[in-house]
């Protein structure tokens, strides 16, 4: 993950601008970052997400659980989520941002760590059970490099049908392979709910 330039942290404070048209898109609203941070609560610290330089992966995210194009700009910087866009690994544009990632880096990459945000450790079969009756979510799957450090394997999106049918046969899959399962929603108020199973197969 990129450091933040010299630059950008130098840089003077500038007031976000959004717009928020819905999936897919039939109409546009702009909201203010308050208005964005009822919705997602990681937006409370939207200035702290530019400093870490991840403020591009946490509009996608976010575009991803409230099914809604995020166009996000401050000054002549701008930032664009797309629902859908990384469904598939990311094949229509490259490689998934997040394969490879360790679990840590998963967290710090998309603000999970910020705000108020209900990490529930749970059992898979449980988890599974839950994650099936969301209507939007997404699902982080991390299998052990040869370091023997869990890394992101799968990202799926609960609102893509062909993601949400694999997760409901991860149980069928070489469980063994899977160190550590994640999930996340938001709820209400933007709050972030999280779902983590591990190990994969208890």
């Amino acid at each position: 993950m990129a450091l933040p330039h010299r630059a950008l942290l130098e840089e003077s404070p500038c007031p976000f601008k959004l717009c928020w048209p819905p999936h897919p898109p039939q109409l546009s609203q702009k909201l203010t970052l308050t208005d964005l941070a009822r919705q997602d609560a990681r937006f409370t610290q939207a200035r702290h997400l530019r400093i870490r330089d991840v403020l591009a992966d946490v509009v996608q995210d976010s575009a991803d659980l409230q099914g809604a194009h995020l166009n996000l700009r401050c000054g002549r910087s701008e930032w664009r989520g797309t629902p859908g866009r990384l469904d598939g690994e990311g094949t229509s544009s490259g490689p998934s941002p997040f394969h490879g990632w360790s679990e840590s880096t998963l967290i710090y990459g998309l603000g999970l760590d910020l705000g108020e945000t209900d990490v529930r450790a749970t059992t898979s079969a449980r988890l599974l059970a839950e994650v099936s009756e969301w209507p939007a979510g997404l699902v982080y799957t991390f299998r052990r490099s040869a370091e023997g450090v869990p890394h992101v394997s799968r990202r799926l999106n609960l609102s893509n049908f062909i993601d949400r049918l694999e997760c409901d046969f991860l149980a069928c899959l070489a469980a063994a392979d899977l160190s550590v399962v994640r999930a996340h929603r938001l709820v209400a108020g933007g709050r972030m709910d999280v779902l983590r199973a591990s190990p994969w197969w208890v």
